[in-house]
């Protein structure tokens, strides 16, 4: 069974297995994204792919089978330091919700601190991501006394704070880019329906065989399209990235990617002159376009935590050895793998540039003036970081 047919679970019943043998076989045919993928040379990476395969049943189960109602509501933080699929920014917290358009909801509480606030409205649901259509996106929210906020979602227009509902079923994205790791604080918000009454209705038979067909559905489509966007890093050159944008993606970003391919004698030298802009940050990704170990490495960093050299012109170098810069990217013992940088609505697009060089030959290849840091500093940071994702609930 390919990963474009997903099978039909509409009138299978609990009678008999016949539901579960389907599930079993979508969860079966999944093992193609791993050993059909002619990109994929040795074994560590097939190892990360089984990891990859458990953490894409595991972030669908919450959003199908175990989902709250688009009537009641609840947020799920759907990527985290544990569940790892497309492209999550290791500066993001990222939410998910249900909704429906016949309803009124309202997001209240502290909006927190973050430096970018978002959210986002979609038609239909993330497991049939191509016909997963954004139809509103706010980032800029009047804030009331004591970081209070408060956001009504609807289909027909609302003063203050509003932002649209699409006709029928719907998702929304919630959100929140940190820049400082150590001092921004998440919101702390809930989201209702207005006019809901408790308790909900009990489950049915027909409302757990509904949210089969979403589950399955999610392990046939999502990996399907994941693996067309991860594969096409490798048409950028081994000297530079390339930029794009993703249609699931956030609107206002570019993203940039490539891959890396790094030795342990070797390190690479990622150049680039900044742009203007709201926000950027730059990492590693395994190949199954999953953020390495952010919380345990320096794997990525953004606009707050990287330096710039005097010359304007941000460094980084990947190497598997602390070189003793401050803009290390961590390569972690895998070889190889994919980079990617984010720009937020920045004024142009800089494309970097990567030089191979051996790890030996750093000092001569790097300017004079690249800021450094001491295995003490670098323990410090390090450490901060570890901490900085229980603080910004991103664990």
């Amino acid at each position: 069974m390919s990963l474009s047919e997903a099978p039909q679970l509409s009138g299978l019943g609990f009678s008999d297995p016949k539901i579960w043998q389907e599930i079993s076989r979508a969860i079966g045919a999944m093992q193609s994204i791993v050993w059909s993928d002619p990109l994929i040379k040795d074994d560590l990476t097939r190892a990360e792919g089984v990891r990859y395969l458990t953490r894409l049943i595991a972030g669908a189960l919450p959003m199908s089978l175990d989902s709250s109602s688009a009537d009641y509501p609840q947020f799920l933080h759907f990527l985290s330091t544990r569940i790892h699929y497309g492209l999550p920014a290791t500066d993001c917290y990222y939410i998910w919700a249900p909704v429906h358009g016949d309803n009124v909801y309202h997001i209240k509480g502290d909006r927190g601190t973050a430096r970018l606030f978002d959210i986002e409205t979609r038609q239909g649901h993330f497991a049939h991501i191509a016909q997963w259509e954004t139809i509103d996106r706010k980032s800029d929210f009047e804030i009331g006394d004591d970081n209070q906020i408060d956001i009504v979602l609807s289909r027909e227009p609302q003063p203050g704070n509003w932002v649209k509902l699409p006709e029928g079923d719907g998702n929304i994205i919630f959100r929140q880019y940190y820049y400082d790791w150590n001092t921004e604080r998440p919101a702390d918000v809930t989201i209702e329906r207005v006019g809901a009454t408790f308790p909900p209705p009990a489950l049915t038979e027909k409302d757990i065989a509904d949210r089969c067909q979403l589950f399955v559905d999610w392990l046939q489509y999502l990996p399907e399209r994941f693996a067309q966007v991860y594969q096409s890093y490798h048409e950028a050159p081994e000297d530079k990235l390339i930029f794009d944008s993703i249609n699931f993606g956030w609107e206002d970003l570019r993203y940039g990617k490539g891959t890396y391919q790094c030795a342990e004698d070797e390190a690479l030298i990622m150049e680039v002159t900044l742009p203007k802009a709201e926000y950027w940050s730059t990492q590693l990704c395994s190949h199954f376009w999953e953020a390495r170990d952010y919380h345990l490495r320096q794997t990525s960093l953004n606009g707050h935590q990287a330096e710039v050299g005097e010359d304007g012109v941000f460094r980084a170098v990947i190497s598997h050895r602390d070189p003793g810069v401050a803009n290390w990217l961590d390569a972690g013992g895998q070889d190889r793998g994919l980079i990617s940088i984010r720009y937020y609505k920045a004024d142009s697009t800089p494309v970097p540039t990567i030089k191979r060089v051996k790890f030996s030959d750093l000092e001569k290849e790097l300017p004079a003036s690249t800021p450094r840091v001491s295995a003490e500093q670098r323990q410090d940071i390090l450490r901060d970081r570890a901490r900085s994702v229980v603080r910004r609930n991103c664990e």
